[in-house]
């Protein structure tokens, strides 16, 4: 578990820095919760929920499972980035 652990925190140290930091700096927030809310409970709860009530995977399996959620955000966000659409002028411009 401690290995799935420091590779989930690879995933989830780059997401983090890019979606709390880079897209809110840029005005940005909302993607960061619309790609937290779809990965969490579109695919990984009910993936975990599937592979430990239904298939009986061991306990590993599911942790493993329901650690992917970081590295499934990964390239959406890492797309997301090099599209550039997340930077938004934040500052008040007067017109004269």
């Amino acid at each position: 578990m401690l290995l799935i652990c420091s590779y989930y925190m690879i995933g989830k140290s780059v997401n983090s820095t890019t979606i709390s930091g880079i897209f809110c700096a840029g005005g940005e927030s909302k993607f960061g919760f619309l790609c937290d809310t779809i990965v969490m409970w579109c695919i990984s709860v009910p993936l975990g929920l599937f592979s430990a009530f239904v298939i009986k995977l061991p306990v590993i399996a599911v942790y493993f499972i329901l650690s992917l959620d970081e590295l499934i955000k990964l390239p959406a966000v890492y797309i997301h980035y090099k599209k550039y659409r997340w930077v938004k002028n934040l500052t008040m411009k007067e017109e004269i």
